[in-house]
C-alpha cells in the first residue's frame, strides 16, 4: 500500500499539470488574501478568514483536477488489472491512492503558512493574531479536503475518461458542498433544515475555532460512507460511466 502512497505522491510533483496546478492555486489565493478588494488587510483583522472563505472553492476545482486521473487512466492504459494481480487487496490500492493524493493536499497548503507568518508580523504588537481562529480553519480546510479527495476518486473510479472525472469530481463537491444550501431557499426544504447536512456548514462550524464532536463526526462518517461506495465500485458491483 505505501507503495502506492509513494508513486501517487511522486507522479504529481513529477508532472508539469501538477505543479501548474500547484502554482495557479498559490497565485490565486495570494491575490484574492492580499491584493484584490476585501482582503486581509482591509479588514484589520489579524486572522485569515478571507483564506479560509476562498480555500474551500479553489480545492472544488483543484482536488478534481488532481485527483481525475486517479483510477480512469489505470482504466483507459488497462493497468487496473494488473495492479489487482499484485499481492494487494481493493482496500490497499483504494487507501494507497486516496492517502497518496490527501498527502499532495497537505503538502500544497504547508506554503500558505507563510500567509501566518505574515500575519503575525503585521499585528500590533508584531505575533499578536487569532490563533484559535487560524487552527480551526486548517483543522477545517484538512478535512473537507480529505472529504473532496474521496469524492473525487470515487468520480474517476466511475469513468475511464480523465475529462469527464474531472467534471464528475467537480459535480460532486458541488453537491455536498453548497448543494443543501441551495435547498434550503426553497421554504419546503428550509424548514427541514438541510443545511445541516452539508460539507460547508460543518466546515463553516469548525472554521470558527470550536472542534465540536458532531461536526468530526461527520466528516469522519461522511469520508466512511463515500470509501465504502468507492470500494463497492472497484468490485465491480457499481455502474460505470
Amino acid at each position: 500500500m505505501w507503495a502506492i502512497v509513494q508513486k501517487e505522491y511522486q507522479s504529481f510533483f513529477s508532472s508539469f499539470i501538477g505543479l501548474g496546478l500547484m502554482l495557479a492555486f498559490y497565485m490565486l489565493t495570494g491575490l484574492y488574501t492580499w491584493v484584490f478588494e476585501g482582503n486581509v488587510l482591509d479588514f484589520g483583522f489579524a486572522e485569515l478568514s478571507v483564506f479560509f472563505e476562498l480555500a474551500p472553492w479553489f480545492f472544488l476545482f483543484f482536488i478534481p483536477a488532481l485527483s481525475m486521473r486517479l483510477f480512469s487512466e489505470e482504466y483507459a492504459l488497462k493497468t487496473y488489472d494488473l495492479l489487482r494481480s499484485l499481492p494487494l487487496s481493493d482496500w490497499d490500492i483504494l487507501l494507497g491512492k486516496i492517502i497518496g493524493t490527501f498527502a499532495v493536499v497537505l503538502t500544497s497548503l504547508v506554503p500558505t503558512l507563510f500567509f501566518v507568518y505574515s500575519l503575525s508580523n503585521l499585528g500590533s504588537p508584531v505575533g499578536n493574531y487569532d490563533s484559535t481562529l487560524i487552527l480551526g480553519g486548517y483543522i477545517s480546510i484538512c478535512l473537507l479536503g480529505l472529504a473532496f479527495v474521496c469524492l473525487s476518486a470515487l468520480a474517476s473510479s466511475l469513468t475511464n475518461k480523465q475529462a469527464l472525472a474531472f467534471v464528475l469530481g467537480v459535480a460532486f463537491n458541488f453537491i455536498f458542498w453548497q448543494g443543501p444550501q441551495e435547498l434550503a431557499l426553497i421554504p419546503y426544504f428550509a424548514s427541514l433544515d438541510v443545511d445541516l447536512y452539508s460539507l460547508n456548514f460543518h466546515y463553516r462550524n469548525i472554521s470558527k475555532g470550536v472542534l465540536g464532536l458532531a461536526d468530526v463526526a461527520y466528516f469522519l462518517g461522511f469520508n466512511l460512507v463515500v470509501v465504502g461506495l468507492l470500494l463497492f465500485r472497484l468490485k465491480g458491483n457499481l455502474f460505470k460511466v
